[in-house]
C-alpha cells in the first residue's frame, strides 16, 4: 500500500492559494482572507477527479510570512515542499503579471526536474495581464483559472491527474496481505518506546526528549501468525497549521504514514486526556479512510484509579466526541507492557472489520428496519424514496442506497443511516462511507 502522489500548491502569498485549495478539495478547509500570510487551519487535503485520487499540500500559510525577503527560511520550505511532492502547482496573480519573486521560484522550481503546472489566477479581475507574459518561465502546462468563481478549475484538474507521475511500490519483502500499523501522536507521549516493547528490542530510539524521531521507521513482527508492519511516526507538534522547517518535513512525513496504513493506533497521554492536536490526529486518520484505535499510554502513572476509572473515562470521552463513539478505547502502559498483547489482538480484529462483507440479504433487512422506523422526509413536496443498499467497497466499507432523489437526503437522514447501520454492523475503529444514488431501473420497468 504506498502513499497518495502529492500536489504541493506554491505561490507568493495573496495570490488566491487558498482559495483554489479550498475549490480543489471541495469543501472549505483553510481560511480565506486577503491579509497576506493569515493562518490557515489545515494545510492538507485530499483531492478526487475521474477516479484519481491525490493529497494536496497548501503552503501559503508557510512560505507567505516571509516570502518578500525570500531569505534562509523561505527557500527551506520551498524544498521541502518539493522534496515531498510528485507535481509542483505555482499559482500566480493574473493582475499583477510575473513578478521578480516569481521569476526566481519558477528557476527554482524548473532545477528540480518535476513536472510543474502554472496556474493563473484571477483571470476575472480588470486589467488582467496577457497569459503570454508567463509562458517566457518556459513551462509547458499553463492555464488560466478562477479560483473564486471555479472557471477552468476542471481543465486544472485534468492538467493535474494527466501529469501526476505512476508512483512505483518499492520491493520491500513485506507480504501484501501484512497489516500495516501507523503508531501516532503527539511527541514524547511513547510511541518508540511502545514500537520497541513490541517488537522486543531496541529499534527507535527512545529519549524524553520530545520530538527525538524524525522519519518514520518500519519494523516486521509476528502475531500469531499475521505480519504486523508497525511505522513509527515522529511526533506532530501541537500547532500544524504553524509547522516550520524540520516540524513541516515531520508533518508531511506523518501523512504518508497515515495514508499507507490499514490501521493507526493513536498514542495519547492518559494523563492528559484528548487534546485539540489529539483530535486534528484522529480527524486526519478517519478523512483518510484508516481504522483507528485510540490507547490511553501510562496508565501505570494514573494515580487514585481504581476499577470502574478507565471506563468512567472512556464514557466521558465518548459523550464528548461523539464521531469517535465507534472508535476503541484502551489503556496501556508501553513500560510496564501492560495490555500490549490485548492492543495486538484489536489491532489484528479491526483490519479484520474494515475488510468485512456484509451479505446482501443482511443489507436489506437493515434497511427495510431502517426505513420503517424512520421514513425519510419530504423535500419540496416530494417524497422520498429508499430503495435498495448495496456495499459498493472494503476498507474503508463502503455502501451506496438507491433512492429516487440522490441530491435531496438531509444530513441528519443520512446520520440516521450510518449510525442504524453501525448499530447492526459495528464496524468498530473503521470509518463508514454512505453515498446515494438513483434507483437503477429494470428492463420492465422502462417497458
Amino acid at each position: 500500500m504506498k502513499s497518495l502522489p502529492r500536489v504541493a500548491l506554491i505561490g507568493r502569498p495573496n495570490v488566491g492559494k487558498s482559495t483554489l485549495f479550498n475549490r480543489l478539495v471541495g469543501r472549505r478547509v483553510a481560511i480565506v482572507d486577503s491579509t497576506p500570510g493569515v493562518t490557515r487551519d489545515r494545510i492538507y487535503g485530499i483531492v478526487e477527479w475521474i477516479g484519481c485520487f491525490f493529497g494536496l499540500v497548501d503552503t501559503a500559510g508557510i512560505i507567505s510570512q516571509v516570502f518578500e525577503k525570500f531569505q534562509e527560511e523561505v527557500q527551506l520550505q520551498v524544498e521541502v515542499a518539493i522534496e515531498e511532492s510528485d507535481l509542483l502547482l505555482l499559482v500566480v496573480d493574473a493582475k499583477d503579471g510575473p513578478t521578480a519573486e516569481e521569476e526566481d521560484l519558477a528557476q527554482l522550481l524548473r532545477r528540480t526536474g518535476k513536472p510543474v503546472v502554472v496556474a493563473v489566477n484571477k483571470i476575472d479581475a480588470r486589467q488582467a495581464v496577457p497569459l503570454e507574459e508567463f509562458h517566457r518561465w518556459g513551462f509547458e502546462n499553463l492555464i488560466d483559472v478562477s479560483a473564486l468563481h471555479g472557471t477552468r478549475t476542471g481543465d486544472l484538474l485534468d492538467l493535474l491527474v494527466a501529469n501526476l507521475p505512476v508512483k512505483e511500490q518499492p520491493d520491500t519483502g513485506i507480504t501484501e496481505d501484512a497489516v500495516k500499523v501507523a503508531v501516532i501522536g503527539k511527541p514524547n507521549v511513547g510511541k518508540s518506546l511502545l514500537v520497541n516493547r513490541l517488537v522486543g528490542e531496541e529499534r527507535v530510539v527512545v529519549s524524553e526528549v520530545a520530538g527525538t524521531t524524525r522519519d518514520p521507521v518500519d519494523t516486521v513482527i509476528r502475531y500469531y501468525g499475521r505480519e504486523l508492519v508497525l511505522i513509527d511516526t515522529a511526533g506532530l507538534r501541537k500547532k500544524m497549521r504553524m509547522a516550520r522547517g524540520l516540524d513541516y518535513y515531520t508533518l508531511m512525513r506523518t501523512i504518508g504514514c497515515i495514508e499507507r496504513c490499514n490501521v493507526a493506533v493513536l498514542i495519547l497521554d492518559a494523563r492528559e486526556g484528548v487534546s485539540r492536536q489529539d483530535l486534528r490526529i484522529a480527524d486526519m486518520t478517519i478523512e483518510n479512510g484508516k481504522s483507528l484505535i485510540l490507547a490511553m499510554n501510562k496508565w501505570d502513572l494514573v494515580e487514585r484509579k481504581d476499577s470502574k476509572t478507565s471506563a468512567n473515562l472512556e464514557r466521558e470521552l465518548k459523550q464528548d466526541f461523539p464521531h469517535l463513539a465507534n472508535v476503541p478505547v484502551i489503556f496501556i502502559s508501553a513500560l510496564t507492557a501492560q495490555r500490549l498483547g490485548r492492543l495486538l489482538r484489536l489491532v489484528v480484529e479491526i483490519n479484520e472489520e474494515r475488510s468485512k462483507r456484509i451479505p446482501q440479504e443482511s443489507l436489506k433487512e437493515f434497511l427495510d428496519g431502517a426505513v420503517e422506523h424512520l421514513h425519510p422526509p419530504a423535500v419540496g413536496g416530494r417524497r422520498i424514496m429508499i430503495h435498495d443498499c448495496r456495499q459498493v467497497g472494503t476498507a474503508p466499507p463502503s455502501f451506496e442506497i438507491y433512492t429516487n432523489f440522490p441530491d435531496r437526503i438531509p444530513e441528519h437522514y443520512r446520520r440516521y443511516l450510518v449510525n442504524s447501520l453501525r448499530e447492526r454492523f459495528p464496524f468498530p475503529g473503521t470509518p463508514v462511507r454512505l453515498r446515494f444514488a438513483r434507483r437503477r431501473e429494470k428492463k420492465k420497468d422502462r417497458r
